[in-house]
């Protein structure tokens, strides 16, 4: 597996082989100062030690590969959309929990929220980030679907604020620990204003929206995707196996990005493997931390493909950066 115990293992190896071609080098100086060896010492065989590397080019090119490889698996986004994230602050809300461990659960969301240099909503804030415990998850999910579906699906049709019907139904239905779904929303990234259109009584056939653009361009389009809110339902009866710390660092994971439901980050040092590798993480990896940073620093106006390209380049400079 590559990302960053891979690059220290091989800086690692780097250093060991450099010592092997250093020392012979010593050795043989201490040996004419002192005298020569003996001609049977001489007549003996040396080991021959073979030294084969590979370029920094190279490692950059795989590691770009994996980075890569590690969006397509766990990133979900609405189709034709760029990738959402919260703008400039978030505000978390913790449902049918006691209150030290509600707070325990906010904290660590809003600990990575600060960290990626959003600004944490204080105590009364109206939550964007809904985490509701339940003992009886399915049957709560499933009811609050029923109950609005519009909730879920504010807009009908692939309006680019969620994944569809489908994924809304897999949702509903799901047996997991831990299930989320996000709204996010396109907006003219110097007005805020919604870039789609909302309203379909607004007098006319259609409603176009107005996009503010400061000029023609092949790379920036105008706009970027927000965050609206996200709803997480946690099952309390299949938490068995996990802290406090590491579930309160999957769920900050889970609300600040736009995880697929379906992922399987087997090959991935992430947190995301909580729930089929518990032993394996006490909490957030460096691997996660990169990501969730990138996501959060790269330009929302570029077009999907080179937000892509932005957000590999970022995470391979930071974990490059870290190895050395």
């Amino acid at each position: 597996m590559l990302g960053l115990k891979l690059f220290r293992t091989k800086l690692a190896l780097a250093a060991v082989l450099t010592v092997l071609l250093i020392a012979p080098a010593a050795a043989q100086e201490s040996q004419t100062a002192t005298s020569a060896p003996a001609e049977s010492e001489a007549s003996q065989p040396i080991d021959e030690v073979v030294v084969r590397g590979r370029r920094l080019e190279d490692i950059e090119s795989d590691l770009r590969i994996h980075i890569r490889d590690f969006i397509g698996e766990v990133v979900a986004k609405p189709p034709g959309r760029g990738f959402a994230r919260w703008y400039r602050r978030v505000c978390v809300g913790v449902y049918n929990l006691e209150n030290t461990a509600a707070q325990y659960v906010v904290d660590r969301i809003s600990k990575l929220a600060l960290e990626v240099g959003l600004e944490p909503g204080e105590p009364g804030c109206a939550p964007q980030i809904n985490v509701v415990f339940a003992t009886n998850a399915k049957e709560t999910a499933a009811a609050m679907v029923e109950s609005d579906r519009r909730l879920f699906m504010p807009v009908a049709g692939h309006a680019g604020m969620d994944l569809g019907r489908v994924a809304l139904d897999e949702f509903a239905q799901s047996e997991k620990a831990v299930r989320w779904w996000h709204v996010s929303l396109p907006v003219d990234a110097r007005t805020g204003g919604a870039a789609i259109e909302l309203d379909k009584n607004c007098g006319q056939a259609f409603c176009p929206p107005n996009v503010n653009v400061a000029g023609p361009s092949r790379i920036h389009n105008g706009t970027r995707d927000d965050m609206i809110y996200v709803i997480i339902i946690v099952d309390s009866t299949k938490l068995n196996g996990t802290t406090w710390q590491q579930l309160g660092d999957y769920l900050a994971v889970v609300s600040l990005c736009q995880i697929d439901p379906h992922t399987n980050p087997a090959s991935f040092d992430s947190i995301l493997n909580l729930f089929t590798n518990p032993r394996a993480y006490s909490g957030l990896t460096d691997w996660d931390r990169s990501y969730v940073r990138a996501l959060y620093e790269f330009d929302q106006e570029r077009i999907e493909s080179m937000q892509t390209n932005e957000i590999v380049g970022r995470i391979a400079a930071r974990e490059l950066e870290s190895a050395q």
